[in-house]
């Protein structure tokens, strides 16, 4: 009997200890805890925050019996539903209680962007958090981030002078353009451009020209911001250049000589050169296509020559022969007559025509002197005809 009072005295003591105990663990949860709210904790994908618990103080009744926690760093396993907008914030969250005092402060860190100017400022904001008692902790202010907008340089398109086309010939030229962003859309916005040309989106004039004449348009080209730029431009063809002048008058020994060379197309004024050959004594041509001067005689000659326009073509000639005319004498004898060619400072035999009765010997027919002779067919005496270079030509007969 004494055994089952004893029993049932240490039950009962049990079962009251255990009850207060669980009571004040109770009370202490509800002062930290207020009933309703819980900690959750989520995993974030990276990087994890970390939380810092600062050293803790426990306040005993009627005394103060300081006890030190060393601080520790928990990285926690799931992220909170806040979300922070680039920038380094700071939260600090306070515990109160009558039996012990917790301070905790969690930092964010975010890396801020930035570009370069202009730059646009975020006025700071200030975030308060309740305590567990519902009582506002000290404000906590989010420095103003900056955020930069790269400046684009603004779209032109360079003014250039178009080459001159040339008709029946290729063309090819690119238009540039600098600034905006790429990339670049090129269409002719007003006017035309020469029959057989066209304008690709890459901003490249090309075709083969097919009239004469000077062509104004305006082009546009847009960016990939659809920001554009305009300008206009004026477009010359003409025909090919070309020597007109395929032969040359005779030379007459000893006379005044001119005759100007021809050409067609091109940019006048033209500029004209012996590029091959070179043109008898006492003749030259001049820059302006004019051959002149006056030549005592000689072989013929051929040249070539070259004209350039304004715009740097150049075209040839063909082949230009410079013949001297002849100056035929006739000199006539008893036995027959003679016709001489006289070429310069040269003579030569054209024709020896013998009278009747007579026939002609040939005993020289050209360069310095020519002679012929005239011989009977019956008992008459031989004549004779002589020309030859002296102080000019003299020609005589016997």
């Amino acid at each position: 009997m004494r055994r089952l009072l004893v029993v049932s005295l240490w039950v009962v003591a049990t079962v009251g200890v255990t009850y207060v105990a669980s009571a004040a663990v109770t009370l202490v949860d509800l002062q930290v805890f207020p009933q309703g709210e819980r900690v959750e904790v989520l995993t974030p994908s990276a990087p994890r925050p970390t939380t810092t618990i600062l050293p803790t103080s426990t306040i005993s009744s009627g005394a103060t019996n300081p006890t030190t926690v060393p601080a520790t760093t928990v990285i926690p396993t799931a992220a909170t539903s806040t979300t922070v907008e680039p920038s380094s914030v700071t939260t600090t969250v306070e515990t109160t209680s009558t039996t012990s005092t917790t301070s905790t402060t969690t930092t964010v860190e975010t890396t801020p962007t930035s570009e370069t100017t202009p730059t646009t400022p975020v006025v700071s904001t200030t975030t308060t958090v309740p305590d567990a008692g519902g009582e506002g902790a000290p404000p906590t202010t989010r420095p103003p981030t900056t955020t930069t907008t790269r400046s684009v340089p603004p779209l032109a398109i360079d003014a250039v002078r178009l080459a001159i086309g040339t008709v029946g010939s290729a063309y090819d030229i690119e238009l540039v353009a600098t600034g905006g962003q790429s990339p670049h859309a090129w269409q002719v916005a007003a006017g035309v451009l020469p029959p057989g040309l066209a304008l690709s989106s890459a901003g490249r004039i090309s075709g083969i020209p097919q009239a004469v004449g000077q062509f104004s348009f305006s082009v546009r080209v847009s960016d990939g911001s659809r920001r554009s730029a305009s300008a206009s431009f004026v477009l010359t063809t003409e025909n090919a250049l070309r020597v007109l002048t395929a032969t040359l008058p005779e030379v007459e020994a000893g006379s005044a000589y001119q005759v100007t060379l021809q050409a067609t197309g091109g940019t006048p004024p033209y500029r004209w050169t012996v590029v091959e050959g070179q043109l008898p004594d006492g003749l030259a041509l001049s820059a302006g296509g004019v051959v002149s001067g006056a030549s005592s005689g000689g072989s013929p000659a051929s040249v070539v020559a070259a004209v350039a326009d304004s715009s740097g073509r150049v075209a040839h000639s063909g082949e230009l022969v410079v013949a001297f005319a002849t100056d035929r004498r006739t000199v006539a004898a008893r036995g027959g007559t003679v016709f001489i060619d006289v070429l310069g400072d040269s003579v030569s035999l054209f024709l020896a025509s013998p009278a009747d009765g007579f026939s002609a010997i040939v005993v020289e027919s050209g360069g310095f002197r020519v002679e012929v002779q005239f011989v009977p067919m019956q008992g008459d005496a031989t004549s004779w005809v002589v020309c030859e270079v002296a102080d000019g030509v003299v020609c005589s007969h016997g």
